[in-house]
């Protein structure tokens, strides 16, 4: 679970360079958003399932 949060923050570090390098709607950066995204319902699923 550590290491998915790594991989979340890393992920969400380079959506914020993308961003301000290209723009919000650019497709690199809504690419790197649906990247992002599905690391976060891992992470989710994860947790709901530990608490259960």
């Amino acid at each position: 679970m550590e290491n998915l949060k790594q991989e979340i923050e890393q992920k969400r570090r380079e959506l914020v360079m993308l961003a301000d390098e290209k723009g919000f709607l650019a497709p690199e950066v809504l690419q790197k958003s649906q990247e992002l995204d599905q690391l976060l319902v891992q992470f989710y699923r994860g947790t709901l399932l530990l608490r259960n």
